[in-house]
């Protein structure tokens, strides 16, 4: 009789260990498909940015026509780049657009060394599963050189305090012989973006300078520095002070020789960044 109690009790545990099992395999397949449809909606809610014909078209009040609105006889605009970004406890979204100096009559764009475009941003925030304008600024800084502003993907941003960011985007030119590059800054804080201006990190002398000096004299030696940037305190708790060290060798005094690369540190001056050693 206790053989069969026995099976009897092993039939019973295993009857409930499938029961069991199944309830388990059930409970994961509806979790994983609801987790699923939640990503799903969730990425789906994320992704609805305004497209850039909406961009365009409330930005500048004109209707878009393939991607570029003319916005006076000598001026068109067009969209340059566009990021997502956290501030706080908000979830914002930025469309930046370019405004380029065109021929009134051929409707070329105006190329030279120092002709730049008018920069504007649209930006988006994410107000319960929704992205709602909050800001609309045309034109607020300037960019870029030959009628144009260079390609950006993904800007780097500065966290410059808990409610100031700014986006750095890489800049430089040369001219002479001589080369530099850094970073434009446009930051955004209280619902509207301002153009920081530029900071300079690196710098050489290679079209200009001699790799193999002369026994004769007369030659200008080579020299080179990259620099980082950094945030340092400063009389200014919003935009404090920027600190580029240096790396490498620049050019003397006298300009014909090097001497070791000095930090530089840039100050705001109540609109823009400057450096501090040219105040």
């Amino acid at each position: 009789m206790n053989q069969k109690l026995s099976l009897k009790q092993s039939r019973l545990i295993a009857v409930l260990a499938g029961a069991l099992i199944i309830s388990i395999a059930v409970s994961v397949f509806f979790y994983s498909r609801q987790d699923g449809q939640d990503s799903a909606f969730l990425s789906q809610n994320l992704s609805a940015v305004p497209d850039h014909t909406a961009a365009l078209s409330e930005l500048f009040g004109i209707p878009d026509s393939g991607g570029k609105v003319r916005i006076s006889a000598n001026e068109l605009s067009s969209i340059w780049f566009e990021q997502s970004f956290s501030l706080g406890n908000d979830e914002l979204h930025v469309i930046f657009t370019k405004t380029q100096e065109i021929d009134p009559q051929s409707g070329a764009i105006v190329k030279a060394h120092a002709q730049g475009v008018k920069v504007g941003a649209i930006t988006y925030k994410q107000v319960d599963g929704q992205w709602q304008a909050v800001s609309r600024q045309p034109k607020f800084g300037d960019f870029g050189e030959w009628g144009d502003v260079p390609e950006v993907k993904q800007a780097e941003i500065l966290q410059l305090s808990p409610e100031n960011i700014a986006f750095m985007i890489d800049a430089g030119g040369g001219m002479g012989g001589f080369f530099e590059s850094g970073k434009a800054l446009f930051a955004y804080s209280k619902d509207s973006w301002r153009d920081l201006g530029y900071v300079q990190t690196n710098a050489d002398n290679s079209g200009a300078c001699d790799e193999a000096p002369s026994d004769e004299g007369g030659s200008i030696p080579c020299w080179r520095y990259t620099g980082t940037l950094s945030i340092v305190p400063g009389e200014n708790a919003e935009y404090p002070d920027l600190l580029v060290t240096r790396t490498g060798t620049e050019s003397g005094e006298n300009g014909v020789s090097i001497v070791p690369a000095k930090n530089v540190t840039y100050v705001f001056n109540g609109e823009k960044y400057v450096d501090a050693s040219k105040l």
